[in-house]
């Protein structure tokens, strides 16, 4: 048996056929590299159909691939093999073998890194014998181990175990990088907020309040505050599509009243005013995605496509909710394995902030799953105040109040505290109103 007789060529086919069907499954197999094909042409166009995803191009198609193999000159020879009328029989064939699910593309990687580990690990012993035969050869412990841990390293899927003494100068510097004019992450838009919790990376901070109870429009605040700051924002709408979004979103920038513009009863001076907004949005790195029903891996596709194409640090999920008519899961399970994808696979291996919402009971608890407490970071609870809490605090504290219920990163909030705010839901608007106590964390 010869080395080369180390290979699934099913598994390398069923890859490839699956990716030009479904560029976006590349982002699901980093670890695997054109190397660790046994055939070179599936190496070729593995890479290809990798850079048109990174590049967000979603055609996969013969004259894609062969555009980017002759980007380079140590691809572009390759295109005298992989020849256009070869990729339209591949593509051909592909529309029969494409693997649907991410989980059968993964086994098929699986497949392809087995063999190629087996390959790697039988070529590095024959070195070894080969060292081993060789009397004069020195050091050949050392040679031995060096040549076998290079390979145990590229197909590891455990990541080592340092000693702190070796991390702990790379940990401060991570904490000094979060720094900022005496806090840490991007602040809130309300400066009494930014005391207990900032918009962290790694981190998920989730808003919490009663059904139409304006969670929409935080996060539509917190958006365009983030815009302002020329920070690159994700936002997936469960509620709103792309339009009406689009709608809420003027009218918070302009002041003119959200069902004004909506009709198209604004004066000459507002449509300057909109048409102003709209040039100062083109300038900004921002993404609005109505999915109104959520799926895991789609919305892990969509954060690695905008982050790949055009860059990402803060996504915002509107919202995280459990079963019901219309609703994005069909379980409360299946929420919480989302929201943990969320918190671990995207703000944390990604390193991205996360924003989010989520339904509250009339008590004031998180409905729907237990998971959005343990897996959030911080939560928020918004609630209107009553007219004898408004008459107490005096109008000039607003209408709502913003009670921290859950914080892993910071103070925590007696029963009684909150920030008080003031919301306008006619221009979409929250701002921070005058406190009626200054809150202080404990």
């Amino acid at each position: 048996m010869n080395v080369c007789d180390i290979k699934n060529i099913e598994s390398e086919a069923g890859i490839i056929a699956s990716i030009v069907m479904k560029p976006e499954l590349t982002f699901y197999s980093e670890q695997l590299k054109p190397n660790h094909f046994s055939d070179s042409q599936n190496a070729y166009i593995y890479y290809a159909v990798c850079e048109l995803a990174k590049r967000g191009i979603e055609k996969v198609d013969a004259y894609n691939i062969t555009n980017i193999l002759n980007m380079k000159e140590a691809t572009k020879k390759q295109t005298e093999v992989i020849t256009i009328r070869a990729l339209n029989d591949l593509i051909e064939i592909a529309k029969v073998i494409a693997r649907e699910s991410v989980e059968e593309y993964k086994l098929l990687v699986a497949n392809v890194l087995d063999a190629a580990f087996r390959r790697d690990t039988y070529n590095k012993l024959v070195e070894c014998e080969r060292l081993c035969f060789n009397s004069s050869e020195a050091d050949i412990e050392q040679k031995i181990y060096s040549a076998l841990d290079d390979v145990m390293m590229e197909f590891s899927t455990t990541t080592e175990v340092p000693q702190y003494k070796d991390v702990v100068d790379s940990l401060w510097g991570e904490i000094e990088a979060r720094q900022d004019s005496g806090m840490a992450g991007i602040p809130f838009k309300f400066e009494t907020l930014n005391a207990y919790a900032t918009i962290e990376r790694g981190e998920l901070f989730i808003f919490a309040a009663e059904a139409k109870q304006g969670k929409s429009m935080m996060l539509l605040n917190c958006a365009v505050d983030l815009l302002k700051r020329d920070v690159a924002v994700l936002y997936i709408d469960s509620e709103l599509n792309s339009r009406m979004f689009t709608c809420r979103l003027i009218s918070h920038l302009t002041g003119i009243e959200f069902s004004r513009l909506k009709a198209g009863r604004y004066t000459d001076d507002e449509k300057e005013r909109i048409d102003k907004v709209i040039a100062w949005l083109k300038t900004k790195k921002f993404t609005h995605l109505y999915m109104p029903m959520f799926d895991a891996q789609s919305i892990y596709t969509a954060v690695k496509k905008v982050k790949h194409t055009q860059g990402l640090d803060v996504l915002i999920v509107d919202y995280f909710k459990g079963k019901g008519e219309g609703d994005a899961f069909d379980s409360y399970q299946e929420l919480g394995r989302f929201v943990d994808m969320v918190k671990n696979q995207i703000c944390g291996d990604m390193n991205i902030a996360g924003i989010g919402a989520a339904q509250a009971t009339a008590t004031g608890k998180v409905a729907d799953s237990a998971k959005i407490g343990r897996n959030a970071s911080t939560i928020a609870l918004i609630q209107d105040k009553t007219p004898e809490e408004i008459e107490a605090d005096g109008i000039e504290c607003g209408n709502k109040k913003l009670r921290i219920c859950l914080n892993r990163n910071g103070a925590q909030m007696s029963s009684d505290q909150y920030i008080d705010l003031q919301f306008n839901g006619n221009i979409i608007s929250y701002e921070e109103a005058k406190q009626h106590i200054p809150v202080t964390p404990y």
